[in-house]
């Protein structure tokens, strides 16, 4: 069955001035992709994502959103059928939560009820109880917290596509761990087209479904994370994957299960989970200083041993 694209862009361009900041792009991201677009700082990547919402126009080409091609459509109804969410938040600092979250909603000329509902509904979903937070400001919560009550914005409305730019960058490392596993978490959930912009190739690797890798305003490649790691096109992707790290990226995306053997013997001393990746477990190991461990489920029951020569039956590239 052939994917239904989501999101076309046909020979764009944009100039600013004379400055050349997307060059002649053409990309696809099918509907339930979590697209992400990485690349060094003014490679063209945050403003490729504001063409598709139009807060800027193509200087040359066209974007086709459901098949439609968005220079005939209205700015404000385009961006109100798409979520963003960005660094900052942009939340209104003197409206409450529940407020900031129902504003398109209420654009939208939903009623206060379901109104409310969404809200509770997104709060929950991104575990923020409603009782506790929808009457917060967001001078009262946490970077971590105020970044999920923008993307609870974002979603509001029910977006086909939503769009997110560098919008767990300025958190500390713990905060972005915990809300990248949320992203992924409420997207197999929601299987909303996502279009992700990052400038952290781990970031991107972690969460993508296909990665556009943009250089000077170009696109330079655009393929599946393992794929990436594999097959860099040149030396710029394989210097923006990390050149000696390529074979660390490559174990942290695949689980422990994909490479377990069978119970025999006694249980090793140290285990790993059984859906912890294989770079988890290479740390382990060298961290224990064991060459074998024992894999463990959700309630902790061991399933299977990951010796140390199964990791080296993962391919490289």
């Amino acid at each position: 069955m052939t994917p239904t694209p989501m999101i076309e862009l046909s020979h764009v361009s944009r100039l600013f001035d004379n400055a050349v900041a997307v060059d002649d792009i053409s990309l696809q991201i099918n509907s339930g992709e979590l697209c992400v677009i990485v690349g060094t700082s003014g490679c063209g990547k945050s403003t490729t994502l504001r063409l598709l919402n139009k807060l800027i126009s193509c200087s040359s080409g066209n974007i086709r959103i459901d098949g439609e091609d968005i220079a005939g459509l209205d700015a404000k109804l385009l961006r109100r059928r798409m979520g963003y969410a960005i660094q900052n938040t942009g939340l209104f600092p003197h409206w409450s939560v529940e407020r900031n979250i129902g504003v398109v909603p209420t654009l939208l000329g939903w009623s206060p009820e379901k109104i409310k509902a969404r809200v509770h509904e997104l709060l929950e979903l991104l575990s923020l109880p409603y009782a506790e937070f929808a009457h917060k400001f967001p001078s009262q919560l946490s970077g971590g917290q105020a970044q999920r009550v923008g993307v609870a914005r974002a979603l509001a409305g029910d977006p086909d596509i939503l769009l997110m730019d560098e919008p767990f960058g300025a958190l500390d490392p713990i905060t972005r761990d915990s809300l990248q596993n949320e992203l992924l978490r409420i997207q197999s959930q929601i299987n909303k087209t996502i279009v992700f912009v990052t400038h952290d190739i781990d970031e991107a690797l972690k969460l993508a479904t296909r990665i556009v890798v943009m250089d000077k305003g170009r696109i330079v490649q655009h393929d599946t994370p393992a794929n990436l790691l594999d097959r860099p096109v040149n030396e710029f992707v394989q210097s923006l994957l990390g050149q000696n790290e390529r074979g660390l990226k490559r174990a942290s995306l695949e689980p422990v299960k994909t490479h377990m053997q069978a119970l025999s013997g006694d249980l090793p001393e140290h285990s790993v989970n059984v859906d912890d990746t294989l770079r988890q477990a290479m740390s382990l190991m060298y961290w224990h200083r064991t060459d074998i461990l024992c894999v463990r489920d959700a309630e902790n029951h061991a399933v299977g041993l990951l010796p140390m020569r199964a990791l080296l039956d993962s391919p490289t590239a």
